[in-house]
């Protein structure tokens, strides 16, 4: 696998959610900006009568977004080289930015591939240090700690284990469905970009 080869995922939870962050370029991805991040995905539940809501009710607090608690499951094969647990989930509009991941796994699924998934709820995380785990296995549920203003899940790929160090490398996913613009693809392979709503095949 060479640093351009794509990693191939499968979303990290059930149900439809929204894209917010994606994309290769910095003027619909915000982390293109930060190297060790570039091509990360910020993924928010919907919900409601229409499938593109992303809250209950008002949104006034954490417990109101459908993101919120929501399993989390390994994108991949691999191994645990890092889970952290026991940072407070944050209140809405507010950031921890000296934790910026919050609480978090990371996943080595190759030699250079290390797969971050990110801000997951306190005292959630189910997997430890040194454990093997298969796609589709629960790691956690989804939270608000960390450099986070609302209930969503990160994920980055790196090609080394530590936390903004190295450069951040490219994904697909695999066997979604996807909605753009009203139009409905049906168990593709895309990499993705903001505004997208997704859901597994």
């Amino acid at each position: 696998m060479t640093s351009e080869s794509p990693l191939l995922l499968r979303l990290p939870f059930t149900g439809r959610w929204f894209v917010g962050q994606a994309g290769d370029t910095p003027n619909v991805n915000h982390h293109m900006k930060v190297r060790p991040q570039w091509y990360g995905v910020d993924f928010l539940k919907c919900g409601g009568d229409s499938g593109r809501t992303l809250v209950r009710t008002t949104g006034g607090s954490v417990e109101d977004f459908y993101s919120w608690d929501e399993p989390i499951l390994a994108p991949a094969d691999g191994e645990i080289v890092s889970a952290l647990d026991g940072l407070p989930d944050c209140v809405l509009g507010q950031k921890d930015p000296a934790n910026p991941a919050g609480n978090h796994v990371v996943i080595k699924s190759a030699p250079d591939r290390f797969i971050f998934v990110a801000h997951l709820k306190k005292g959630s995380v189910a997997v430890a240090s040194g454990e093997r785990v298969k796609a589709g296995q629960v790691l956690g549920r989804c939270g608000n700690s960390g450099n986070s203003t609302a209930p969503h899940i990160h994920l980055h790929v790196q090609d080394g284990p530590v936390l903004n160090q190295g450069r951040g490398q490219r994904t697909i996913f695999q066997g979604i469905q996807v909605e753009l613009s009203g139009k409905r693809f049906e168990n593709v392979d895309w990499p993705l970009l903001s505004g997208l709503f997704v859901w597994p095949a």
